[in-house]
């Protein structure tokens, strides 16, 4: 099979696409922490990544403004919170029910 000079650029570019094959609500190449890392490499915490990145701002719209600074403040802490499931012994599975947990907690808002 002959491929086209049209197709050798394009398969070249795919071939050179990183191995982070998750794609998040976060650009996977400014990944700081750890658990960041484990989100960019795992579809499934990518995609509760974007469930609760866009619940997240359906929350923050509909939140009275006097009340964002706090839903805000809370979500800082629930990411420092996630993070700290580097120190688990199950990293991935810490990861996933923080973001099940809170997903739950901004649906019952």
């Amino acid at each position: 099979m002959r491929l086209s000079l049209f197709a050798v650029p394009a398969l070249t570019g795919l071939l050179a696409l990183p191995a982070w094959a998750a794609n998040p609500s976060f650009p996977c190449s400014k990944a700081s922490h750890e658990v960041e890392g484990l989100i960019c490499k795992d579809a499934e915490l990518a995609a509760l990544d974007h469930s609760l990145a866009n619940l997240y701002s359906v929350v923050l719209k509909h939140t009275p403004a006097n009340e964002q600074k706090l839903l805000k403040a809370e979500q800082r802490g629930w990411i420092k919170g996630r993070n700290d499931c580097w120190k688990s012994s199950d990293q991935r599975g810490c990861v996933k029910a923080s973001y099940e947990e809170r997903i739950r907690e901004l649906k019952d808002r």
